[in-house]
């Protein structure tokens, strides 16, 4: 089946700016979106106290997969408000932790998950982002002090050397490759057949190993070999410029070589003071701050190189007056993202 993203009211879109980054479509932040003038949106499903912290529920119900229903309805939710629904990001751990990790089950979690992205197909969700974090997202803290006192997320490489171990030993480079080729090979068939396509998160932060877990994505070439394991049109990349920026990485290299196969799904648009390498220690930083890369030249590669996808704030500092999900410091970053894609298109 031809990949949804493709087709309807996805063909033809030029470069855009989105919101991400959060679970519950209320009608609070649909109609502050539709202010902001983005007409697009993904919805996060993932728990963790680094953003949209109001997540005692989910808007999709399942302990282990996602119901036609149920993801139908959540469509229609955001449709309604006059928005376009991009992606689910991040399904929640406990529908493929065992798949991840290798362990008794993961047969029957295979089986959800195919079910989950074929449902997602039917219902008209065109993109599922994952991650392939079994530690999950590490941060040092998420009140670093930076400009006028806003309070952004730190990394101390130092804080996470004596960490125990996750899931009971050290786990080998080698076998966790294993069990994400199963991965992809049980799910990439699946996602062709329904027209999902799948887009990939670096892990966060991009380093060897964490708590005995190898961190498989963690550069431009683990990516190259990630993308080629199964080859798949239905494969790509959540192109998380915080996470690739982590690494150290060339972005303009980064960027031509995955535009030219098609493999930028999506981008997270966020700005870190440095990179790790040679350097234990990071932060996040406002989009118009100095930082590993400029931003008006990374958006003009975007659009040099043909990219014609979403473009949404990531993780973004959290301002005075904002509550759950940072709403101000993203209304300032899609300001600035909206700001440079205009001046590019004259």
């Amino acid at each position: 089946m031809e990949r949804l993203i493709k087709t309807g009211q996805w063909k033809d879109l030029p470069m855009r700016p989105g919101f991400g980054s959060f679970m519950h479509p209320t009608e609070e932040k649909l109609t502050l979106i539709k202010q902001l003038g983005v007409d697009e949106i993904i919805l996060n499903m993932y728990r963790n106290n680094l953003i949209d912290t109001n997540f005692d529920s989910l808007p999709l119900p399942g302990d282990h997969q996602w119901e036609y229903k149920d993801l139908l309805m959540l469509r229609k939710t955001v449709e309604n408000a006059g928005i376009r629904f991009l992606a689910l990001e991040n399904m929640p751990f406990s529908f493929y932790d065992k798949i991840m990790m290798g362990q008794p089950g993961r047969e029957e979690q295979l089986k959800h998950v195919q079910e989950s992205i074929a449902n997602m197909g039917a219902a008209g969700i065109p993109v599922l982002g994952y991650g392939w974090t079994p530690t999950g997202v590490w941060r040092s803290s998420t009140t670093y002090p930076i400009r006028g006192g806003a309070q952004s997320m730190s990394i101390d490489l130092d804080d996470f050397k004596r960490a125990p171990l996750s899931h009971g030993r050290v786990f080998s480079e080698d076998e966790m490759w294993d069990y994400y080729q199963y991965f992809l090979e049980g799910v990439l068939p699946v996602a062709e057949e329904a027209g999902v396509t799948l887009a990939l998160h670096p892990n966060d932060p991009p380093v060897p190993s964490l708590a005995g877990v190898p961190q498989l994505f963690r550069s431009f070439e683990a990516y190259k070999k990630g993308m080629s394991l199964v080859e798949s049109e239905n494969h790509g990349l959540q192109y998380c410029l915080g996470n690739f920026s982590a690494m150290g990485e060339n972005l303009d290299e980064v960027t031509e070589y995955f535009a030219k196969q098609d493999k930028l799904v999506y981008v997270h648009f966020q700005t870190i003071s440095n990179s790790l390498v040679n350097n234990t220690k990071l932060n996040e930083v406002f989009v118009d701050m100095p930082g590993y890369y400029d931003p008006v030249a990374m958006l003009k590669k975007l659009k040099d190189v043909g990219y014609k996808g979403m473009i949404m704030p990531g993780h973004v500092p959290k301002m005075t007056g904002d509550v759950s999900w940072e709403e101000r410091g993203r209304a300032f970053t899609i300001g600035y993202i909206k700001g440079i894609i205009a001046t590019l298109n004259q």
